[in-house]
């Protein structure tokens, strides 16, 4: 389901095509795409790698847009070894004067926002030879008039759908279709992790 046609259902499902909601359907599109990013952040769309070299005398490194680091990992002359994820603590005990350099072998997730994630790791790298490499977490690009297609609106329809009428009922206060598309999307999520599941084993079990 494109942009347009989902706009259009938006407002055939709620018989509202007035000027204040066209105005702020965009907004409403976007925080349904963040409801369902909240409840399943493990699907595919979500999932990206970022790749850069490491720094000598750098602990903290920037993931812009992250929402969470999955892993990450040092690659040196081709070979890859993944660094042991511990929280902050851990790693400010371990090395606990950053400037004592080595090869790093932990990371912790430092501070997270909407504008990317900052890791650490340590001991702090002693060499520029490496790059790293992070698998991470991220909204995909929402649907707009200048994005017609995204993963979510091609693969998962209903749960989109279900979304937007729900965060549209909310934008209007209409209280009376408000818990009936809640109920619905939450049916929707259900039979789209159980799809997902068939296809890709339980991976998807987390995202509940």
């Amino acid at each position: 389901m494109n942009y347009t046609t989902l706009v259009a259902n938006i407002q055939n499902f709620l018989e509202d095509d007035s000027t204040e909601l066209t105005a702020s359907i965009d907004q409403i599109i976007g925080q349904a795409e963040e409801m369902i990013f909240q409840r399943l952040p493990n699907l595919p769309c979500f999932r990206n790698t970022a790749t850069a070299s490491l720094v000598q005398g750098t602990s903290d490194y920037t993931v812009a847009s992250a929402r969470m680091i999955r892993q990450v990992s040092v690659i040196t002359s081709n070979v890859v070894s993944y660094l042991n994820h511990r929280i902050d603590s851990y790693v400010r005990d371990y090395a606990p004067n950053a400037t004592t350099q080595g090869v790093p072998i932990m990371y912790s997730t430092k501070n997270a926002s909407t504008a990317g994630t900052v890791f650490t790791v340590a001991p702090t790298p002693d060499a520029t030879t490496s790059t790293y490499q992070v698998d991470f977490i991220a909204p995909e690009t929402g649907l707009s008039s200048s994005n017609a297609n995204n993963w979510i609106g091609d693969n998962a329809e209903n749960v989109l759908l279900s979304a937007c009428l729900y965060e549209a009922s909310a934008f209007l206060k209409a209280g009376e279709t408000l818990a009936l598309y809640k109920t619905q999307f939450d049916e929707a999520l259900q039979l789209f992790v159980q799809e997902m599941q068939r296809d890709y084993a339980a991976e998807y079990n987390g995202g509940l």
